[in-house]
C-alpha cells in the first residue's frame, strides 16, 4: 500500500484495508460476457463531475412497452480505496435477463482529496436520481429499486438504505459481507499517531477535528456513527438478505451477528445465509451460493411485485 493511501484513509485501516482490496478482487477475476439478447446495455454513463462518477445501465428487453420497472443498484467493493463497477457485471447480467433494470456504478475513493464516506453516500444518491432520468428519456420508467453491495460497498448500500433518504423507494437491501459495525473492523489502536486519527475521522464524518483530544469513548462513537447497525430501527430496517462467511477473518461473523441481533430485536424481515466453508470471497460454499440466488429471486417476487400496481 503506497504512502498516499495510508494518509488519506487514517488510522486503522492499513493492512485490513489491503487485504480488503486482495478479497474484493478475488470476486471479479472471471469476467462474464455480455449478450445483446439480454436487453440494452449503456456503458459510462456520467452522473456527476468527479473521476469515478460513472455507471453502467441494463435494460430488459421488453422494458420499453412496460408500464414500469424496478432497478437493483450495485455497489462495488474495494476497501473504500480501490474496485470497479466491474465487479457486479456478472450480477447485472444474471437479473436484467428475469426482467429487472440492472446497474452498477462507481464512486469516489478515500485516497483521492476532500473524498469521506458522506461524499460515497451522495454520489450514491445522485445516480440513482440520474439512472431514473436517463431511463426515462430512453422511455423506461423506473418507479422501485433494490440495493446491493459487496464488502464496503456492502457497508455503503447499507448505510444508504437504513440511514439516508431515497429518491426511489427501496424495497430490500441485498448485502455480501458487509462491514455492520466499525468499532469490530478497526478496534481501537493505542499507537496511532495523530494525524492517522485526524485523518480515519475525517474519512468516517468529512470533519477536520483535532485527533489528540480524542478519548477512545469519542472514537468508538464516531465508528458506531459510520456503522450501519446504529441507523437500523424499526422505521429503517428495510427487508434483507445478509450473506457471509464463517471463516472470513476480515469482515468476522461479529458483523453478521450484529446484524441478526438487531433484526431480532425489532422484529423485521431478513435472511442470513452464512457461508460455513468460506472466508471474504464467499467461494467455498456451491449450495449457500445458490441458496442466496433463490433468496434473491424470491425477494425480488414478494418486494417488488407487492408494489407493482401503484400509480405512476
Amino acid at each position: 500500500m503506497n504512502k498516499k493511501i495510508k494518509k488519506g484513509c487514517g488510522c486503522l485501516f492499513g493492512a485490513v484495508l489491503l487485504l480488503l482490496v486482495i478479497g474484493a478482487v478475488t470476486l471479479y477475476v472471471l469476467k462474464p460476457k455480455w449478450h445483446d439478447d439480454y436487453g440494452q446495455r449503456f456503458t459510462d454513463i456520467a452522473y456527476g463531475s468527479r473521476e469515478h462518477n460513472t455507471y453502467d445501465l441494463y435494460l430488459p428487453v421488453d422494458a420499453a412497452s412496460k408500464d414500469s420497472l424496478a432497478l437493483i443498484l450495485y455497489v462495488h467493493g474495494g476497501s473504500w480505496i480501490g474496485g470497479d463497477k466491474y465487479e457486479h457485471h456478472g450480477d447485472c447480467y444474471k437479473w436484467v435477463q428475469k426482467g429487472y433494470a440492472t446497474a452498477t456504478m462507481n464512486y469516489s475513493l478515500l485516497n483521492e482529496g476532500g473524498v469521506s464516506l458522506l461524499t460515497m453516500l451522495e454520489e450514491i444518491d445522485a445516480c440513482i436520481r440520474h439512472i431514473e432520468q436517463f431511463a426515462a428519456c430512453k422511455g423506461v420508467h423506473i418507479r422501485q429499486m433494490a440495493i446491493g453491495g459487496t464488502s464496503a460497498g456492502g457497508h455503503l448500500a447499507m448505510m444508504y438504505a437504513y440511514s439516508h433518504s431515497h429518491p426511489l423507494p427501496i424495497r430490500f437491501a441485498a448485502i455480501k459481507v458487509g462491514p455492520a459495525d466499525f468499532r469490530i473492523l478497526f478496534p481501537y489502536n493505542g499507537d496511532a499517531k495523530t494525524e492517522e486519527v485526524e485523518n480515519f475521522v475525517f474519512s468516517c464524518t468529512g470533519e477536520r477535528i483535532d485527533g489528540s483530544a480524542l478519548t477512545r469513548e469519542q472514537l468508538d462513537s464516531i465508528k458506531l456513527k459510520a456503522s450501519p447497525v446504529f441507523y437500523i430501527n424499526d422505521s429503517t430496517a428495510l427487508p434483507s438478505i445478509f450473506a457471509y462467511g464463517e471463516k472470513d477473518w476480515l469482515v468476522k461473523p461479529d458483523h453478521y451477528r450484529s446484524l441478526q441481533a438487531k433484526y431480532d430485536s425489532l422484529g423485521k424481515p431478513y435472511n442470513l445465509i452464512v457461508f460455513p466453508n468460506s472466508g471474504h470471497t464467499l467461494m467455498n460454499d456451491k449450495d449457500c451460493s445458490e441458496k442466496y440466488d433463490s433468496t434473491m429471486s424470491a425477494y425480488c417476487k414478494k418486494y417488488f411485485d407487492a408494489h407493482s400496481s401503484e400509480p405512476l
